[in-house]
């Protein structure tokens, strides 16, 4: 799935402009409940401006005057960014190296044509879908070896059983012995939990914790 299947479309965005002042601009946060905005004009994207930022400069470093000044005497313009057509992992490894509320989205092979934003929770949206969260199924947790077919030999052992996957998303590599690595897989699904016991224990994988819906 590419950024501009999950972006929030730029006409359902709340923006300012880049000869917004600040006083109005921090009016606009509040109502909206956004510490952060993206600066757009006309179309095309310009930069980012932050309440924290606005805050410094007014009165801290007292080097703009908040009704007189405006966002382009504030705004981040070497802002991180993801393509319409960048996959979504590119957005998701970006907004946690970058510790950002949102990314811009751009149109591909240009530098300012603002398509809309991905915000953290549309990334946690679909961590929250990946796993079934909206089922109300058995989950457990299973321990893998890193080695090809392994998941194939998890799905296969839980169709024998009956069950009917409603969620299932690898979650950490942890390192034991060296360089040997297991997987951490959660798995939602629908069906007789002893069945889905038994069927991985004669496949000898490892259930690490279960709930029971």
């Amino acid at each position: 799935m590419y950024c501009r299947d999950f972006m929030i479309d730029r006409k359902e965005v709340i923006t300012v402009t880049e000869d917004y002042s600040l006083a109005n601009t921090l009016k606009r946060m509040n109502l909206y409940g956004f510490r952060a905005l993206p600066v757009s004009n006309y179309g095309r994207f310009a930069g980012v401006v932050d309440m924290f930022d606005i805050y410094q400069h007014v009165y801290v470093d007292r080097d703009v005057n908040l009704d007189k000044a405006l966002v382009s005497d504030v705004m981040h313009t070497d802002v991180a960014y993801v393509n319409g057509t960048d996959v979504i992992e590119v957005a998701a490894k970006l907004l946690t190296q970058q510790r950002v509320m949102f990314l811009p989205v751009l149109q591909d092979d240009t530098k300012d044509q603002f398509m809309g934003i991905i915000p953290v929770n549309r990334l946690m949206r679909i961590f929250m879908s990946s796993i079934g969260m909206d089922y109300k199924g058995n989950r457990i947790t299973v321990c893998l070896n890193n080695e090809k077919g392994e998941l194939s030999r998890l799905l296969r052992q839980l169709v024998r059983a009956g069950a009917n996957i409603e969620g299932l998303m690898p979650i950490q590599m942890s390192e034991l012995d060296g360089d040997n690595l297991q997987l951490r897989v959660i798995v939602k699904f629908d069906g007789d939990m002893d069945r889905v016991e038994l069927a991985c224990q004669d496949a000898n994988i490892k259930i690490l914790t279960k709930n029971a819906k």
